[in-house]
């Protein structure tokens, strides 16, 4: 194999390492609510998309901003 490969492959393995084991971490503390407490699934999903609905409006509401402020500089 050519050293720029594996040097190629390991830049990406750094890059994507932290997101990849964050989001692993989530779901292991969620499966671990879900079996460990017996929360229901249908609570853990409602949730989820009660996060997401919320993260979609800050993002709504920064584009405005940053649309606004884009404006009012001409």
């Amino acid at each position: 194999m050519n050293s720029s490969v594996i040097q190629d492959y390991i830049k990406i393995v750094k890059r994507y390492r932290t997101p990849v084991l964050a989001v692993l971490a989530t779901l292991m503390l969620v499966g671990s609510a879900v079996w460990s407490f017996e929360i229901p699934w249908q609570d853990i999903a409602q949730y989820f998309l009660l996060c997401v609905a919320g993260v979609g409006f800050v993002v709504i509401l920064s584009a405005g901003l940053v649309f606004v402020a884009k404006r009012l500089r001409g």
